[in-house]
């Protein structure tokens, strides 16, 4: 038989989607002695097994027949009220549970929002580079993606007035922007309260939506926290998506997504007809969570964690890079995002890397035009210092090593 044999039979759309390269290499070097910093996912180490543990038997003890039943495509309402509230906390005064919808994580928000939104040959504007979701999103539905420049204060709302024009010119039918506002994957940056301002003005001027994915929001190290696109928006073009898998457990895969109502329901509508209705269990015990006060607790812990981890790679990059590479500083996430001189590839400094049992991402795969051969990622996240500081000394000696021409 074949290997294969109903390729002939797959969609379009199937055949030119791409597996993540991430995780082609974090299967790469899933091996125990490799010293990764490649993965973006939290440390198991701050998950609450106990509460966790706790809730859930008093839960099945109580409601047992509830936890394990189907649940509504919306979501628990009364999980939806209470996300609402925590909205509204963040500025966006006028939040309701029919505003939200509960979704299994952030990047099932975005492709809800791209069967609503997104037609064959529409294009969406990101940034370069950018977490590849969001892309992936577009992309599924036939849509194209176009890349615009980012730099230490997000998305550059300038050269993204230019592509709107140049796009529609052209011909394009531009639909949307995709932004990460928060601590950045890949970069780590943040985009400015002027830039969010500008964002929001551009989408009105050009009937745009824009997709604001925020699932680091909550991880803020320093500095007061900035307004959400969202809470900005005051024509409906905003659809604001959320995680609890870098604050609470990812394992769980819970998040939600934020807009008006109409567009609520049409995302349900869509999630209709992919998984009908999110983790019923984990749904109960996120709010029973939050009832107890305890995922605030949570959020601060792990900002304290991060923060450590985040200041101890910036440590050990300051004293073992050469001045030739240049880094993020991030305010809170997981990311470092490292450029090299532009005659140096980051792919062949990562299979040297490898060789020697030390792993981060190359940069490429956020780059939707292809560039960025120069860059890398490094996520603090999950590796313990013991396993930052060896593998921050064997990068930095490679690099040495590659601009020495050995």
């Amino acid at each position: 038989m074949p290997k294969e044999p109903l390729k002939h039979l797959y969609s379009r759309e199937a055949l030119a989607a791409q597996p993540s390269a991430i995780r082609d290499i974090c299967a790469l070097v899933a091996r125990p002695e490799v010293r990764s910093l490649a993965g973006g996912w939290p440390d198991s180490a701050k998950f609450p097994i106990n509460a966790i543990r706790r809730i859930f038997d008093d839960l099945m003890a109580e409601h047992g027949d509830q936890l394990l039943q189907y649940g509504s495509t919306e979501g628990l309402e009364d999980l939806r009220q209470v996300l609402a509230q925590r909205m509204k906390t963040e500025g966006l005064t006028d939040a309701a549970s029919d505003n939200l919808i509960i979704t299994h994580g952030s990047a099932q928000g975005m492709h809800l929002a791209a069967q609503v939104f997104i037609d064959r040959e529409d294009v969406v504007i990101v940034g370069l580079p950018t977490y590849f979701g969001g892309p992936g999103a577009v992309r599924s539905r036939g849509g194209k993606v176009v890349g615009v420049p980012v730099d230490r204060d997000g998305l550059n709302p300038n050269c993204l007035g230019h592509e709107i024009k140049r796009l529609k010119t052209s011909g394009k039918r531009v639909k949307g922007v995709y932004v990460i506002p928060n601590f950045q994957n890949p970069t780590g940056f943040t985009l400015s309260l002027e830039r969010r301002r500008q964002l929001v003005r551009l989408a009105e001027t050009h009937d745009l939506v824009i997709f604001e994915d925020d699932p680091y929001a909550d991880l803020r190290f320093e500095g007061q926290r900035l307004p959400a696109l969202k809470s900005m928006d005051h024509s409906g073009r905003v659809i604001h998506m959320r995680s609890l898998s870098k604050t609470f457990v990812p394992g769980f895969r819970l998040g939600w997504a934020f807009a008006e109502s109409g567009v609520i329901r049409q995302m349900a509508v869509a999630k209709q007809f992919s998984d009908a209705a999110t983790n019923t269990p984990a749904q109960y015990i996120l709010l029973e969570f939050i009832r107890q006060g305890l995922l605030d607790r949570q959020i601060q812990e792990n900002i304290e964690f991060y923060r450590a981890k985040r200041d101890f790679m910036l440590a050990q990059m300051d004293r073992h890079f050469p001045r030739e590479a240049t880094w993020s500083r991030p305010r809170g996430g997981f990311f470092i995002f490292v450029k090299l001189p532009k005659n140096m590839d980051a792919g062949e400094l990562f299979r040297r890397a490898v060789d020697k049992d030390v792993a981060f991402v190359t940069g490429q795969p956020f780059f939707v035009d292809g560039s960025g051969h120069n860059t890398f990622r490094l996520s603090y996240s999950q590796a313990g210092e013991e396993d930052i500081e060896a593998a921050i000394q064997v990068i930095g000696n490679l690099i040495k090593d590659s601009l020495a021409g050995r």
